[in-house]
């Protein structure tokens, strides 16, 4: 039997956490070896809910634990690059939260700073681990679709994110905090680049999020380099449950993913359908993170790289920060 892979995992927050059940509920091939967080109250009480014996108040503490082969990184995006560097100079590899940076440069120097140790470095994009996504990419590949002329994407969230979390400087705002995850399906769907972007938001129910320079609620126009055009709905205000819908259409048919809300259950009478709809994406999800975990300890226990890498978090972190630029500046950006 091949050993488990031993986890480190850097941030015992909301996400942290999340990653944490998942690897002791639905990932046998890895094992979490220890916890680490400034927080080294939260870190001892997700250790001992999971029944990890060892914690640490810091990464390189963490890092320095021979029990540790590999790391995923779940604190705020705002520290990811120290964490990626520190593991890198350790000789761990590493599956890094979504974006690996705030900046272009910042994540240029992960990767360097990755490949430079000859480290694995695994951005955690989980929608493409999704089956329902995989699935339709593999019909876009086929060409069961045709030709992709359009692509239309959201993604709702009932309520904003804590707030440590809201300041753009820490975790990049909507357009980077939640937008990525679109921008990166858009280009990994349609197999093309984005070239242009023309973003439109408000903040109508949260309006001190303008002092932050950020939106509650977005829309995103995408132009690609073969011609297909898109949009992409961002939302931080949906009341009735979180919501996360794809379509690509294509000249002789359409892939969608999620046709409506998480819905299993509907009611209908005359004139109204009524859908009984999960307030979390996480239920709708977790089979994906749970399958991201897994292959990133295939790629490690049978020495392959890795499916989703640094430049695939460079390239749909340029179409947020172009996304962001066209909101600041109210006209069409190239990325």
């Amino acid at each position: 039997m091949t050993a488990r892979i031993g986890i480190g995992l850097v941030g015992a927050g909301r996400m942290g956490s999340t990653h944490a059940r998942i690897i002791a509920q639905a990932v046998p091939e890895v094992r979490l070896a220890a916890i680490a967080d400034v927080d080294l109250v939260a870190a001892a009480r997700l250790a001992g809910e999971l029944g990890v014996e060892r914690t640490f108040g810091t990464a390189a503490e963490l890092l320095a634990d021979p029990s540790v082969d590999a790391i995923l990184v779940a604190v705020s995006t705002s520290h990811h690059l120290a964490v990626v560097r520190a593991a890198a100079a350790a000789g761990k590899d590493v599956l890094c939260e979504k974006p690996l940076a705030l900046t272009l440069e910042d994540t240029d120097n992960a990767v360097d700073a990755a490949g430079g140790a000859g480290v694995r470095l695994q951005v955690g994009f989980m929608r493409r681990w999704d089956a329902d996504y995989r699935r339709a990419r593999q019909r876009v590949a086929d060409g069961a679709i045709g030709l992709p002329v359009l692509f239309k994407s959201l993604q709702y969230d009932t309520e904003l994110p804590p707030p440590s979390f809201r300041d753009p400087r820490v975790s990049g705002g909507i357009m980077v905090d939640m937008g990525i995850h679109e921008f990166d399906l858009a280009r990994w769907l349609v197999a093309d680049e984005v070239v242009e972007v023309n973003a439109y938001g408000s903040s109508l129910v949260h309006p001190e999020l303008t002092a932050l320079g950020d939106v509650d609620n977005a829309v995103v126009g995408l132009r690609f380099a073969g011609g297909a055009v898109g949009n992409v709905e961002l939302s931080r205000t949906a009341a009735y449950g979180e919501d996360v819908r794809t379509e690509v259409m294509g000249v002789t048919g359409s892939v969608f993913v999620g046709l409506l809300p998480s819905a299993p259950g509907v009611f209908g009478r005359p004139g109204v359908l009524e859908y009984d709809t999960v307030l979390s994406s996480m239920t709708r999800f977790a089979p994906a993170f749970a399958e991201q975990l897994r292959g990133f300890a295939r790629s490690i226990s049978e020495d392959l790289p890795v499916q989703v890498d640094g430049a695939d978090s460079r390239a749909a972190l340029a179409i947020a920060l172009a996304a962001q630029r066209s909101l600041a500046e109210g006209r069409p950006v190239r990325v």
